[in-house]
């Protein structure tokens, strides 16, 4: 009789922790198409998502626009089409056969890279395979009849968190990352982290904003993601 109840308190149990489980992950859902910040600074979730970021152009008349470039303020994000660079990233070059423009490539505060025969070449707002195609014609312009170029991104800048969590500071970005995973790596919620209040600061071509976000909005690079604290 004895083990019979004790087992109804056991299954009881399970129920209660399975129950409380569903509530916690409830709010960090995301419906596919992912989460993230529009254009309008709303937080919106679902196939139409995009970051404000998408919606911004890349540049000007006069060069790379912030979040790709000026002032040494750039953030790079991820398009439908890839990844896309900015400044204070790290380019891997690799020109098949050329050992003098294989290497390893920062991109400058403005944008821009400089390599033997190409010069200074701006990357900024472009994916791989178009810093490819780009550095292919010009090297195909005097100096090379047919290249044949690879590019790989092999240094991204950094996200920073801090606040109610295990250990703050700058972590190298991961595409496609959630504040979520995140606040994971930074070794979780500190012991009166909020789950609930969580903020996460922005700067693009509007200017800089912060925004109360849920834990399944995606991160970018140079974001900053601040976790409040609870008070009871």
């Amino acid at each position: 009789m004895r083990i019979q109840a004790f087992s109804f308190l056991l299954l009881g149990t399970s129920l209660m922790l399975s129950g409380c489980v569903h509530d916690r992950l409830a709010g960090s859902e995301a419906a596919p198409g992912g989460m993230g910040i529009m254009a309008d600074g709303q937080v919106a979730d679902g196939p139409g998502t995009v970051s404000s970021i998408t919606q911004l152009p890349a540049g000007n008349a006069q060069g790379p626009i912030m979040p790709y470039g000026t002032r040494g303020q750039a953030n790079a994000y991820e398009y439908g089409t890839g990844y896309r660079v900015g400044a204070g990233d790290k380019l891997a070059i690799r020109v098949a056969g050329e050992q003098d423009l294989t290497g390893e490539f920062p991109v400058d505060a403005s944008g821009a890279i400089s390599m033997p025969y190409v010069q200074s070449a701006t990357v900024a707002g472009m994916t791989t395979p178009q810093i490819e195609a780009m550095i292919a014609g010009k090297l195909r312009a005097g100096y090379l009849r047919d290249p044949q170029v690879s590019v790989q991104t092999i240094g991204l800048r950094p996200f920073y968190i801090l606040g109610e969590v295990t250990a703050g500071g700058s972590y190298a970005y991961q595409p496609g990352i959630s504040v979520q995973q995140a606040i994971a790596i930074a070794g979780g919620f500190g012991p009166r982290g909020d789950k609930k209040k969580i903020l996460l600061t922005r700067r693009d071509a509007r200017g800089t904003t912060t925004t109360l976000v849920p834990l399944s909005t995606q991160v970018f690079p140079g974001d900053i993601i601040t976790v409040r604290e609870r008070w009871f």
